[in-house]
């Protein structure tokens, strides 16, 4: 409840040793937590404003100066990533990515867990931007796609049948739950092998005339790496259940925080 401007008579507070009586100012009762889609799907007055800061709130940029002593800096769920200073062509590129619970105050995520989605998106390319390796990404579909690093619950009723509608009078328990304490990190491994060279693919020319000619494969001297710790407040296939498949209706997808690293490419021998 950070300090604001206030013209309300009751302003201002003697007894914080943060105030004083004519600070004019008041305790802001704007609760912001981690929804940034609701605001928007209902039409609420002052919706866009209330994401913006929503969003700020979930990244860690949102100031209070009178607790900022108290308050640890940055995000609210950094993400670090951990990688080898240098790899050779053939060997396995290990990756860790490590994600704490810096400064949320209860478990991240929290609330329905089998609804909301926190997960980790990797991208590896090379020095010139060609993607080598990726994990996390989104299909077309706004479907998250499978093997994903990501914290969420899986209930199942009595038959272990997935509650996928957030029907949770049916459940009596997960066969799947990831989540983080306060203060407490969790590692996201991720392992691939370590290219030498990249080929471009074939294009069919717009001429008939065909002529054939060789062009020395690129080499990869540098793996650019980046992580990113992602949030969404619904699943969906939930939002396809409730509104159709054709209505469109997606939840907006928001970046907590990220970390991008360089891995040299050494030739071997060398």
């Amino acid at each position: 409840m950070p300090l604001m401007e206030s013209l309300d008579p009751g302003s201002g507070d003697d007894l914080d040793y943060n105030r004083s009586q004519n600070d004019k100012k008041h305790r802001s009762h704007r609760f912001l937590a981690a929804n940034q889609f609701l605001p928007i799907a209902l039409d609420l007055p002052g919706a866009e404003e209330h994401v913006a800061l929503t969003k700020k709130w979930l990244q860690g940029k949102f100031e209070i100066p009178e607790i900022a002593d108290k308050w640890k800096e940055g995000p609210a769920v950094p993400v670090e990533l951990v990688v080898p200073d240098q790899v050779v062509p053939g060997e396995d590129v290990k990756i860790q990515v490590v994600i704490t619970n810096n400064k949320v105050g209860h478990e991240f995520p929290t609330g329905p867990l089998d609804i909301i989605q926190a997960w980790v998106e990797i991208i590896v390319t090379d020095q010139d931007g060609n993607v080598i390796f990726t994990s996390g990404m989104k299909d077309q579909d706004h479907f998250i796609e499978p093997g994903t690093f990501i914290f969420k619950a899986e209930p199942v009723d009595q038959y272990g049948n997935l509650i996928d509608k957030h029907n949770l009078w049916e459940m009596v328990g997960v066969r799947y739950r990831r989540s983080m304490f306060p203060g407490f990190s969790d590692k996201a491994e991720f392992s691939f092998p370590c290219p030498s060279t990249i080929r471009t693919m074939d294009v069919e020319p717009f001429s008939q005339t065909k002529f054939e000619f060789k062009v020395p494969d690129q080499q990869v001297t540098k793996l650019q790496v980046s992580a990113r710790l992602l949030y969404r407040k619904f699943d969906q296939f939930l939002l396809n259940f409730l509104f159709g498949e054709e209505s469109g209706v997606t939840a907006p997808v928001t970046e907590l925080s990220e970390d991008h690293k360089t891995v040299i490419v050494a030739r071997e021998g060398l």
